[in-house]
């Protein structure tokens, strides 16, 4: 006959078994599962989920000799979500989104050391408004506004110590349109440049030499 604390031990050890039988029926009737491929070494090239169909359905992995390169999300079959591009050391380099395979959202560059150098804004895989650099300090380089993958209007660059470097607008592409000024390091400016529909820039004036005509 059992004694009271065998009952209670036997009651709970069956109870353990029930769920530990439980959680193997639903790994084993789970309607997904991971995939992996590796080369003719044995080294890992991707690794991800996929559905009872299989059809990519949640976490890709994808290496290079066993490393670690690129880290995405798929949704019945479709790239969706966050994905990760990744430095040797590890370390993000790219950080983009995904809406139903196109880039949408924040997409993100580093320096290998960890600090942010870019960031824009994607929609329907295109670039919408600014686009900012970074110096390796996380000191602002560059901001540029961006209408439909092309540099199109007012830009600002900076010098480290965070004076004014340029100052002008964009037309159409990496052109200068419109008024340009340039500044020194210590943030005077020292030049004015006027530029033509096709990014021919002539200076008009300068700090030495105040009203300028340059042939």
């Amino acid at each position: 006959m059992l004694s009271s604390f065998s009952k209670y031990k036997y009651k709970n050890m069956k109870l353990y078994s029930i769920l530990v039988l439980m959680v193997l029926i639903g790994i084993s009737c789970s309607s997904e599962r991971f995939v992996e491929v590796k080369d003719d070494s044995g080294n890992l090239v991707e690794r991800y989920q996929v559905d009872k169909e299989g059809v990519k359905n949640g976490v890709y992995e994808y290496y290079n000799a066993g490393t670690l390169v690129s880290k995405a999300n798929y949704s019945e079959g479709i790239q969706s979500g966050k994905r990760v591009i990744f430095y040797e050391n590890g370390k993000p380099e790219i950080e983009e989104n995904y809406v139903k395979g196109q880039l949408d959202g924040e997409y993100k560059v580093f320096y290998e050391t960890g600090e942010l150098k870019l960031i824009m804004l994607y929609s329907n895989n295109t670039i919408q408004g600014q686009v900012r650099k970074f110096y390796p300090s996380g000191q602002l380089m560059e901001d540029v506004a961006f209408i439909d993958n092309e540099e199109n209007g007012p830009f600002v660059e900076y010098w480290e110590n965070g004076n004014l470097k340029w100052q002008g607008a964009y037309l159409n592409g990496d052109n200068e349109f419109g008024e340009l000024k340039k500044y020194n390091e210590n943030g005077d400016l020292v030049r004015k440049l006027m530029c033509d529909s096709l990014a021919v820039c002539r200076t008009f004036w300068t700090l030495e030499g105040g009203p300028y005509n340059e042939e």
